[in-house]
């Protein structure tokens, strides 16, 4: 199906901005399961020149500065995309021992992209409190993705949604001890479980459209920016799996970018020089435009 994304993010400041210098992580990807039609950012105030890479996860970043005193910054990114219907079931999988050996002997891209994401980042360091919850899915240590499913379906029923729980600095040792957070905490936690298990992992951010209640009309800028894991298999690929909701990603999300946590693809981060204390809205609307099967 197509869908229609708009995020806004706008800052205000209490004293004038003299200069920022901002990086962004705002523009989908094309993947296996969507297709990018068109994709905007707008800037306000409007910098003299935005430089647009390519990170080494294949993810566009945008940099820029504003060099003229300003109040308030604003930066809008709108998409239209084309989503796959549902994920493709998932085959079998070596056993996870299996995995790292099999890594060893592949040299494409996303293996070295997996190998990478064996390791501990800052936001998904590898800890043996998770050792606990491993010990759990005991049942489940075989197949790769059996454990990976497994895994999301108990973070799923084992924690709860808590948005005034977590920022973004509280570590997964408090989140694993409270049972409570936020899709990017439960993202972050299982990435450390499977790392630590040794399945390559890493996160993905995006969106999630969401659906209002029967005969009620849906809240403009009810939507929200999304985060899930996804783990490698060699000769087989990634796959996605959604601890939040216990739901393997389908045409109701968004991959906008992927790296090893949270810290390689935050949407917007910079500095700023002067402003006083800021203040930040941010408000997302992902609305289907069509019901039809796409042909991603």
């Amino acid at each position: 199906m197509k869908v229609q994304v708009l995020h806004k993010t706008d800052y205000r400041y209490t004293a004038n901005v003299s200069q920022s210098v901002n990086r962004l992580c705002l523009s989908p990807r094309d993947t296996p399961n969507q297709r990018v039609l068109e994709h905007q950012i707008s800037i306000d105030p409007s910098p003299v020149q935005i430089d647009v890479i390519e990170d080494i996860y294949g993810n566009k970043i945008n940099y820029f500065s504003i060099d003229e005193p300003h109040l308030q910054f604003t930066v809008t990114a709108r998409s239209l995309l084309e989503t796959a219907d549902q994920a493709p079931p998932l085959p079998l999988a070596p056993r996870i021992e299996l995995l790292k050996k099999q890594l060893c002997h592949s040299i494409t891209g996303d293996a070295l992209l997996a190998t990478d994401c064996l390791l501990p980042s800052p936001f998904a360091p590898v800890l043996q409190e998770v050792d606990s919850l491993i010990a759990e899915l005991a049942e489940h240590q075989g197949d790769a993705l059996e454990f990976s499913c497994a895994l999301m379906q108990y973070i799923f029923e084992n924690f709860e949604f808590d948005s005034t729980f977590s920022t973004l600095v509280t570590p997964i040792s408090a989140v694993l001890e409270a049972r409570r957070g936020v899709c990017q905490d439960f993202a972050h936690l299982a990435i450390s479980v499977l790392r630590r298990a040794g399945i390559p992992a890493r996160y993905v951010s995006g969106y999630l459209e969401t659906l209002p209640p029967p005969g009620q009309m849906k809240l403009q800028g009810a939507d929200a920016s999304h985060a899930w894991f996804s783990v490698f298999i060699p000769e087989l690929g990634w796959f996605d799996f959604d601890p939040t909701n216990n739901k393997r990603p389908d045409a109701q999300y968004v991959t906008t970018a992927w790296g090893r946590d949270y810290a390689d693809i935050a949407p917007l981060k910079g500095v700023v020089y002067g402003g006083g204390t800021p203040s930040m809205t941010v408000s997302v609307d992902v609305n289907r435009l069509n019901t039809g099967v796409a042909s991603v």
